[in-house]
């Protein structure tokens, strides 16, 4: 049976799905260019063996002995006739060979990525998966190194950036019946987490660790 033009219309309009869109909190800073130092982690037991945690973004400074030296790296835009007196310092932490895949992890971090620190953590602590429980360690250990490190508020803090890569893979074997071996991949990922906050100068010096 045809149905009619109006027919039609209320069908449209009530019964097929439109597409949902993903309302997130947009990016408030830019990210930094600048790629994390590995040298000065500190070894972290709490998530695996082989977990390390970078402590501080390690800026190089030609008339300072001090390695811990962080700088602000991002400035907020000022009013045309205005210049802009306010900086963002940065800070971070890396979770290395979490023994889990880079598409698991990445889900997870997509979520966080853009959105304020304490929202950050009341949703890591609410979603359902085994991500969670790596990724809010290393969201807290960056969240420790901007406030203690950094002077930062916490509550002034917002992940500007997450990365998942993939890690090493491990080839292991499973043990069958009448002498056959099954073989499979055992996925590792390094996750990234940076937070900037509002500085109260352009060049802060750390403390020692």
């Amino acid at each position: 049976m045809a149905l009619s033009s109006f027919s039609q219309s209320m069908l449209t309009n009530t019964l097929l799905p439109h597409k949902l869109s993903i309302n997130r909190l947009p990016l408030k800073f830019p990210s930094s260019n600048s790629n994390p130092n590995p040298n000065g982690g500190v070894r972290c037991t709490s998530l695996n063996d082989k977990t390390l945690i970078t402590p501080l973004l390690a800026v190089a400074a030609p008339s300072s002995s001090n390695k811990f030296l962080c700088r602000a790296t991002a400035q907020l835009p000022a009013p045309a006739g205005q210049e802009s007196t306010k900086t963002y310092a940065e800070a971070f932490a890396i979770g290395r060979h979490i023994r889990m895949s880079a598409d698991k992890a990445r889900r997870v971090v997509d979520v966080i990525r853009g959105r304020t620190y304490e929202d950050s953590i009341m949703m890591l602590e609410l979603m359902p998966y085994r991500a969670c429980e790596s990724i809010i360690k290393i969201v807290f250990s960056a969240g420790a190194n901007a406030s203690n490190n950094l002077g930062l508020s916490k509550g002034t803090l917002v992940i500007s950036k997450a990365e998942v890569n993939e890690g090493k893979t491990l080839k292991r074997v499973r043990f069958g019946a009448r002498g056959r071996v099954h073989p499979f991949k055992r996925r590792t990922c390094h996750i990234s987490i940076t937070v900037k906050g509002l500085a109260s100068e352009s060049v802060v010096e750390a403390k020692s660790a």
